[in-house]
């Protein structure tokens, strides 16, 4: 049900078409239309979730495959169009979640799943029971016996119940090692049919290998690229030259780290810095203004911090409990 909850919007339906139109001032309305908090982390927690249960009980429940594709349909499409029209704006953060998630989880995922999967083929059908070995005279069984007024462990009351011709005996079956093999059964009670047996030592091989490699994946890049910077440079640029300067997509492209807080009961975050010395377009937003003709500058002064703090000679001077923001731009930016 959570992207069913997520995707009615029930919290942010109620701020809009109840608390805004009935707010005070203007400024308590703007703030009813903020939209939902998302957050990366918790999204690729969800996946990842989902993903992991899948691939763990695939061997139980080979069906449960189709479950995990319509989860994660539903919650792209949910996430898409929260993202694209209900949730508010969150500072950018780069591919970098999405390929940690893919390097790491993602793989481990399918390691854990290979794992899974040889155990269960290994244990099947945890019964803990085996067939008596050939020349066991305790526990051979010739015939049927019936047996009468039977209670069995749940409470369960039975008039007559009939014993198996077949010898069965207790026996271990989670004594299985790793990687699986059928060798760990032992030779005197065995519960593993031939083909299980052969498709118990594929899967557990198979598992070993993706572990080696996974944990290769994992340290040996790291390892070999430690080893390699003792004796020369390995550094290698990303990306490639745009012929772009980063002065040209001010506003539109390019925005700069300007130290802000986001605080409840306020339309717009609050600036901690003076903004004086920089483009106002590197901020990312801009507050609303009656009077369009104030300067870029002079319009955050109801959103920055530093006018709370007296000062002299008409403008705010650098104090250490401030940050502090400066702009180097070219000299053919200012033409």
């Amino acid at each position: 049900y959570s992207p069913i909850l997520k995707f009615l919007d029930i919290g942010g339906i109620i701020q809009r078409h109840y608390h805004a139109p009935r707010a005070k001032t203007q400024e308590l309305m703007h703030d009813n239309f903020h939209g939902g908090y998302y957050s990366m982390a918790e999204r690729y927690t969800d996946f990842t979730k989902v993903l992991l249960l899948c691939i763990f009980y695939s061997p139980y429940y080979p069906i449960i495959f189709f479950f995990g594709v319509g989860i994660l349909f539903v919650q792209f499409w949910t996430d898409k169009i929260l993202l694209m029209r209900a949730w508010q704006t969150n500072p950018s953060i780069g591919p970098e979640t999405s390929r940690f998630s893919r390097r790491y989880f993602t793989t481990a995922a399918i390691v854990i799943g290979a794992i899974s999967a040889a155990t269960v083929y290994a244990n099947f059908p945890f019964t803990n029971l085996c067939n008596c070995p050939d020349g066991d005279d305790k526990c051979a069984v010739d015939v049927s016996q019936m047996y009468s007024n039977v209670t069995l462990l749940s409470g369960e009351r039975l008039e007559s119940v009939a014993t198996s011709a077949v010898a069965l005996k207790f026996c271990n079956q989670a004594k299985v090692s790793f990687p699986p093999d059928p060798e760990h059964q032992g030779f005197d009670y065995v519960w593993m049919t031939k083909s299980q047996e052969k498709l118990t030592t594929i899967y557990g091989w198979i598992s070993f290998i993706l572990l080696v490699l996974f944990a290769v994946g994992l340290f040996g890049h790291r390892v070999t690229t430690f080893l390699l910077s003792l004796w020369k440079g390995i550094y290698e640029p990303s990306g490639f030259d745009q012929q772009k300067d980063f002065t040209d997509g001010i506003g539109v492209d390019s925005f700069a780290y300007v130290p802000q807080l986001k605080e409840p009961g306020f339309t717009f975050p609050l600036l901690a810095c003076d903004i004086s010395k920089i483009n106002s377009d590197l901020i990312g937003w801009k507050p609303l203004l009656s009077d369009k003709k104030i300067e870029s500058h002079r319009s955050y002064e109801s959103c920055n911090l530093i006018f709370d703090v007296p000062f002299e000679n008409d403008s705010p001077v650098d104090r250490p409990v401030f940050s502090i923001v400066r702009q180097w731009a070219p000299r053919w930016s200012n033409k």
